[in-house]
């Protein structure tokens, strides 16, 4: 069983990157890593933060656009995102009313991760259409890394719109321009974007039933982010147990008991890690491939106790069946 956290996890990249002094004034803050009694918030999703550098007694125009953009992340940050978009709107505004080129493209850009974000795949579209469009203008070209970090979020709504042969032309573009960037300069963003686009491109391949390409794009993509040192665990416990579930898909069943092993391994640290239940009952399946009975059963068992105690129904039913055909074995 695949997580479903991941398209919560991948949803975004980081902030595109505007190295202009409207931004030059700001600083980049990443989300704290589990917000109280809500999904946990890794850096590939964290939006630059904007935060005051000195006092100024009397805030000028440009400050003030600042200060909404702010606290627009802020709601973001709080997953209040009716509050956001609201406020998002009256900092467009500020910015359009300024003529302020650069805050009106930054703001865009919020808007189109925030719709991403909730899933409004059309209205995300436009948006990162309209913010590619705006930096082009400026004097970006094909190869700006701005332009690929956008192209890559493009075909991944493409993908989630199931229209797969558009995401995997964009895949394809992305991923060439990524690999021509790593052999000029491999920098930590360069690697991040690659092991997003690798890992979204495997995936359209495993929903494509080509699963054995599917699988080299995602284990190369775990290999990319494992080589980078601000990337937050639970993005690893989650790339583990999808590719062990691809594994299992493959029969490549020892391959997968590894996988799921390292994933609850990583998972068990991480309190506010909610799909625990479901790697354990993933382990214990595989367990039943290989016919180890008692094995199957604490692991099923297990996952079933999780399941329970997070009230995750989707769980508690996967691991009753789990522990169904553990008993038909024992008979």
């Amino acid at each position: 069983m695949m997580s479903s956290k991941y398209r919560i996890l991948w949803n975004t990249l980081s902030r595109i990157k505007f190295n202009k002094r409207f931004i030059q004034k700001c600083i980049n803050v990443p989300f704290p890593k589990v917000l109280p009694k809500q999904t946990a918030i890794p850096c590939t999703i964290g939006f630059s933060l904007f935060t005051w550098l000195g006092f100024q007694p009397k805030l000028s125009a440009e400050d003030e656009l600042i200060q909404t953009i702010k606290h627009c992340v802020l709601f973001i940050q709080r997953l209040q995102y009716d509050k956001a978009e609201q406020l998002l709107h009256i900092a467009l505004r500020q910015a359009q009313q300024m003529n302020h080129k650069m805050g009106v493209t930054y703001i865009y850009d919020v808007m189109a991760n925030l719709a991403l974000e909730r899933e409004q795949l059309d209205k995300a579209k436009q948006l990162f259409v309209a913010v590619t469009q705006r930096i082009m203008a400026d004097g970006a070209k094909e190869d700006d890394p701005r332009v690929v970090h956008l192209s890559i979020k493009l075909a991944r709504i493409s993908h989630l719109k199931k229209e797969y042969s558009t995401a995997q032309l964009g895949y394809d573009w992305c991923l060439e321009k990524l690999h021509k960037a790593m052999g000029i300069n491999p920098s930590d963003d360069t690697i991040k974007m690659l092991a997003v686009a690798e890992d979204w491109c495997g995936r359209l391949y495993v929903d494509c039933n080509k699963l054995e390409e599917g699988l080299k794009l995602m284990v190369n993509s775990l290999e990319h982010m494992q080589s980078v040192g601000d990337v937050g665990q639970e993005h690893f416990v989650v790339q583990l147990n999808d590719i062990g579930t691809v594994c299992v898909q493959l029969g490549r069943t020892d391959e997968s008991i590894a996988y799921f092993k390292r994933a609850i391994e990583i998972g068990k640290q991480l309190p506010e890690m909610e799909e625990l239940g479901t790697m354990y009952v993933n382990l214990g399946r595989a367990y039943l491939k290989k016919e180890l009975v008692e094995e199957a059963r604490k692991s099923c068992g297990y996952g079933w106790k999780l399941g329970v105690q997070a009230n995750n129904k989707e769980v508690k039913e996967e691991a009753e069946e789990c522990i169904k055909e553990v008993r038909s074995m024992m008979r």
